[in-house]
């Protein structure tokens, strides 16, 4: 598959915008805002000049025809989120996003930098599905699926955002 960049803008500035991505209550929030259950944080916080957001949770999906047989209508999630702390104005970091019981894994980079509207949030990544034939059609759906999931997740950080800062 080809690697992807998504842009969501904020209209706030960028150390706002991270301080509400490395909270745990956001977190929370945003995944239940889409329907994710069973959350659970493997490993969470500060550490050797990094922030980790490493968790597993449940998300459940309609599933087409052709990759049932490779998924499950719920399927455990595993993400993991390393962003570099630093004096940069500019957040760097890697998100690395892996399905249980499927050989699937969706890596790439994340930025988060001041704009003069406020800030930009770029995710660009990549999803690969190890499977011969219909592993680039699997990696499509996913992406549909990854995308639409990311478009509420924004749209809740926008409104968790405006109700909070």
């Amino acid at each position: 598959m080809a690697i992807t960049t998504i842009k969501y803008p904020y209209s706030y500035d960028s150390d706002t915008v991270f301080g509400v991505f490395t909270r745990k209550d956001f977190i929370e929030q945003k995944y239940a805002s889409v329907g994710a259950t069973n959350l659970k944080f493997i490993e969470f916080g500060q550490k050797d000049g990094v922030f980790m957001i490493h968790t597993s949770r449940d998300i459940s999906a309609e599933i087409p025809g052709f990759a049932k047989k490779f998924i499950r209508p719920t399927t455990t999630i595993i993400q993991k989120e390393i962003w570099n702390l630093s004096d940069d104005p500019i957040k760097k970091g890697v998100v690395d996003v892996q399905a249980k019981g499927l050989p699937m894994q969706m890596s790439g980079d994340l930025i988060l930098q001041s704009t003069n509207e406020g800030s930009e949030n770029i995710l660009t990544y990549e999803i690969i599905v190890s499977i011969p034939f219909v592993g680039g059609k699997l990696a499509s759906f996913l992406d549909g699926e990854g995308r639409k999931t990311g478009e509420k997740e924004y749209e809740f950080a926008v409104d968790f955002l405006s109700k909070n800062y």
